[in-house]
């Protein structure tokens, strides 16, 4: 696996990323999280606090209207009457007799809407309010009745029952009924009678008032079989009084999360033992996250002033540190010590500072080295061309003082004047010191007295062909680079071919650059040849000197390439740099 390079300003990112930012965000939501686990308990105790109050506070309720009809013990008018009629049915003066008694004890409290006292002959005694219906033990619902004889003098309250006429108090057209079986204080406590009370059912609800309990929850009173007894905002459900809730609603826990017309709800529930009744509290997921909604708010608002601060931090960084770098390191990159330029001066004398400084010196000592090597090549290179000048002309000058020997030898005296002129010109030509490049027209000038002095020495066993443009004449090249490969390809290439021998010389212009060929239909030679010639181990140092004075010259990309192929031929291509 390679190694992944990421750059100072992207790792200052990663940094603060998994330093600061990530960390930071996983806290605030953890904290969040802790937060609102912290305010649920707390409403969650406070619920269940506030419901045990309420159960507490209707089982006082029960017990107030206990005390209140345990009165009727205490008048004897009202006792002996009861006593009366359980041997007989009581006549229209001794119910009216008592009548006064029953209307003063009744009228204690406003939300008694009627009472209904009857013996166990059947006979009823009432009040009522006007507006209520008077019940008869024939008409009580049997459950009802039972439930009034097994508690045994204990009040018991029945089901909820909806008025559909006028009632005293428009707020609310349902009562329920309060049961008290009544027993004789004389004779053996026995059965004398059945007092039943009806009571609104607002009457309940300061038991929701004096509890604190949470105006947006529900709370919903029900009986043993679920049958709602009475509640506060059970509209809210989408209930009423009287109606049967289904169990999976009220739950059974103490504490449960239910679903109820696509709303949820943490449902509470305690039971009145005394009375078998159930309380439910149901509190909307809305109100913890309202109450969770500032903290939410405070920890995305600490967040945020973070992450500026952290961006801030950041940017700040980077200008300060990453931006220097980074403008030193293109500069390092871009720098061209053949043409150096110097860095820019850093405005702060800090750490960066003192780099900028180091590097513009470090710079400046390596151009310096630089222009010395520079100029050590260059004396090295002239020394070079002139070992190749040294090596050339003797060798010439003796092949050719050679060649008119033996033309005067063998009566050719006619040509003698001419090669004596040809060789003049050559020696005057590789005596000039002044420069080391000619333009290509002088080195075509020295190449043709050459050659001419080669035909006659080789009788004519080869042709030479010029293809260059005349626009090529004026550009420079290095004085006598044509004269090794030609001279190879003479003594060399048509070693083997005593006549018909040719020789193309090219001098074209190809991407900026100025390309010679030299083609000959010699014999060729391997590859091990050509790189013995090349590198100087064979015979043919020129060559060699002539490509390495090129590359060190003019740089690598330049020099001398050579295709040859056995019995086909051999191609010199030299690439040198335009110059005019």
């Amino acid at each position: 696996m390679k190694n992944i390079r990421l750059s100072l300003q992207k790792q200052l990112l990663i940094i603060f990323l998994f330093i600061a930012l990530i960390p930071m965000t996983i806290t605030a939501l953890l904290l969040y999280r802790t937060q609102t686990k912290n305010t649920l308990n707390s409403e969650i105790t406070s619920q269940i606090q506030v419901l045990k109050l309420i159960s507490s506070n209707i089982n006082q309720k029960l017990i107030y209207f206990n005390n209140l009809t345990a009165s009727v013990y205490y008048n004897n008018a009202i006792i002996n009457c009861l006593e009366k009629g359980q041997s007989k049915q009581l006549t229209f003066y001794e119910k009216k007799e008592i009548q006064p008694s029953i209307n003063s004890l009744m009228r204690t409290d406003d939300m008694i809407l009627s009472l209904s006292l009857m013996t166990m002959s059947g006979d009823t005694l009432y009040w009522n309010d006007g507006y209520s219906n008077v019940m008869h033990i024939n008409s009580l619902d049997p459950e009802f009745l039972q439930k009034i004889y097994a508690g045994n003098g204990t009040g018991i309250l029945s089901n909820p029952i909806t008025r559909t006429n006028k009632r005293k108090y428009p707020s609310s057209n349902t009562s329920i009924y309060y049961g008290r079986l009544l027993r004789s204080p004389t004779n053996y406590f026995r059965p004398i009678g059945i007092l039943l009370v009806e009571i609104d059912i607002d009457s309940f609800e300061d038991t929701i008032i004096t509890s604190n309990f949470n105006s947006d929850s529900s709370f919903l009173l029900t009986t043993e079989n679920n049958t709602l007894i009475w509640g506060y905002q059970e509209e809210n459900l989408g209930y009423h009084i009287g109606d049967i809730i289904p169990a999976e609603i009220l739950g059974t826990s103490p504490y449960s999360i239910i679903n109820n017309n696509g709303k949820s709800y943490y449902c509470f529930n305690t039971r009145i033992n005394s009375m078998e009744y159930n309380c439910y509290s149901f509190l909307p997921f809305s109100i913890i996250e309202s109450k969770t909604r500032f903290i939410r708010t405070l920890l995305l608002l600490i967040w945020i002033v973070s992450f500026a601060c952290l961006i801030l931090t950041y940017f700040m960084f980077t200008k300060q540190f990453i931006v220097p770098i980074r403008r030193l390191s293109i500069i390092m990159q871009e720098q061209d010590y053949l043409h150096y330029f110097p860095s820019p001066d850093y405005p702060v004398h800090d750490e960066i500072g003192n780099l900028y400084n180091s590097f513009q010196s470090m710079s400046q000592r390596t151009l310096d080295l630089i222009e010395q090597l520079q100029e050590y090549s260059k004396k090295e290179a002239k020394q070079q061309l002139a070992l190749l000048h040294a090596q050339l002309n003797p060798h010439f000058l003796y092949n050719t003082l050679d060649s008119i020997s033996w033309m005067s030898l063998n009566g050719n005296v006619d040509k003698i004047p001419y090669i004596i002129n040809a060789l003049s010109n050559i020696l005057r030509y590789s005596i000039i010191k002044e420069n080391d490049f000619v333009t290509v027209n002088d080195e075509l000038s020295w190449l043709k007295n050459y050659m001419y002095i080669q035909e006659i020495r080789f009788q004519y066993s080869f042709t030479i062909h010029y293809h260059i443009k005349p626009d090529m004449l004026t550009y420079k090249i290095p004085r006598f680079i044509l004269q090794p490969f030609i001279e190879n390809s003479l003594l060399h290439g048509f070693s083997e071919i005593h006549q018909g021998g040719i020789i193309i010389l090219s001098i074209f212009l190809k991407d900026n650059s100025i390309f010679i060929t030299i083609e000959d239909n010699g014999k060729g030679m391997s590859e091990l040849v050509i790189h013995s010639i090349l590198h100087g181990k064979s015979d043919g140092i020129g060559i060699a000197n002539s490509n390495a004075y090129i590359k060190q010259r003019f740089g690598k990309s330049y020099g001398i390439q050579i295709i040859s192929h056995i019995m086909k031929g051999t191609k010199i291509i030299i690439t040198l740099p335009v110059q005019k």
